[in-house]
């Protein structure tokens, strides 16, 4: 049969029978007299098996090496290279799903309340660590690298919670995450990291430019709300970047802030 017979028969298109071909994985005659190939059923069963193969998600070169071997340990081994393989994507797919849990709980409670102050309930213990001048080493580098498994934060210190408010408040910007993601996918905690543990918050929200520093009136809100709801500050600030607007061309990025808080007895 020509080749366009076979691609309908055998429900694949005739660049990826070629390609077979090409590799040796079929062997069709050629006719002497035109050159074309002539595929015949056994060239039929062939594809047929290599598409089960390829269904399980085997590579062509396992496929290729059991074709060729004659040996059936080899056709288990790619099975078993190939479940590996399924396993670890199974891993990272389950990370995956945990840490988007995780942040759609976040947008869900947090969607419409970008003009609010609220008080919330943290999900678990979250460790920070912030970026200095200097690249990313260590421990940091690989957080970084696993960036989606970790949120970006903003650190404002406890103190200006509490004290007069300059006109400009310094603040530093890092990663972080959750104490269960941590110990899952056995990342280690520095000792420079800072603890954040499950506790009452105060959450709002603040755009922030310039990376370096806020302007201190930005924090009149919270502090206006810590006195009123009678709120003592406990920690310096954690955060998650919740997104970012780059319609004015710099990018803003609206950070929900949130700050340890304990009623005042």
């Amino acid at each position: 049969m020509k080749i366009n017979e076979l691609a309908t028969q055998a429900g694949l298109n005739t660049e990826t029978i070629r390609k077979y071909r090409e590799r040796g994985l079929i062997k069709p005659e050629r006719n002497p007299e035109n050159g074309y190939y002539e595929y015949s059923r056994e060239d039929f069963l062939q594809l047929l098996y290599i598409r089960k193969l390829r269904g399980a998600h085997l590579s062509l070169d396992a496929i290729d090496a059991t074709c060729s071997s004659g040996d059936a340990e080899t056709l288990v081994q790619g099975y078993r290279t190939t479940v590996e393989a399924l396993e670890e994507q199974i891993r990272q797919l389950k990370r995956r799903e945990m840490m988007l849990r995780i942040t759609a709980q976040h947008y869900e409670r947090d969607a419409h309340a970008e003009q609010e102050i609220r008080q919330i309930e943290s999900f678990d213990t979250k460790y920070d660590i912030y970026f200095g001048p200097e690249e990313p080493k260590g421990s940091l580098q690989r957080w970084v690298r696993n960036v989606d498994l970790f949120t970006l934060v903003l650190c404002i210190e406890r103190r200006y919670f509490e004290e007069e408010l300059p006109d400009r408040v310094p603040i530093r910007i890092g990663i972080g995450s959750y104490e269960k993601i941590l110990v899952e996918e056995n990342f280690p905690i520095p000792e420079e990291a800072h603890v954040f543990p499950k506790a009452q918050y105060a959450a709002f929200f603040l755009t922030v430019e310039d990376l370096d520093s806020i302007e201190g009136s930005a924090l009149n809100p919270i502090r206006d709300y810590l006195r009123q709801e009678g709120l003592k500050p406990m920690s310096d600030t954690t955060a998650y970047l919740y997104r970012t607007d780059i319609s004015r061309g710099k990018p803003r990025f609206v950070f929900c802030v949130r700050v340890m808080v304990q009623k005042v007895s």
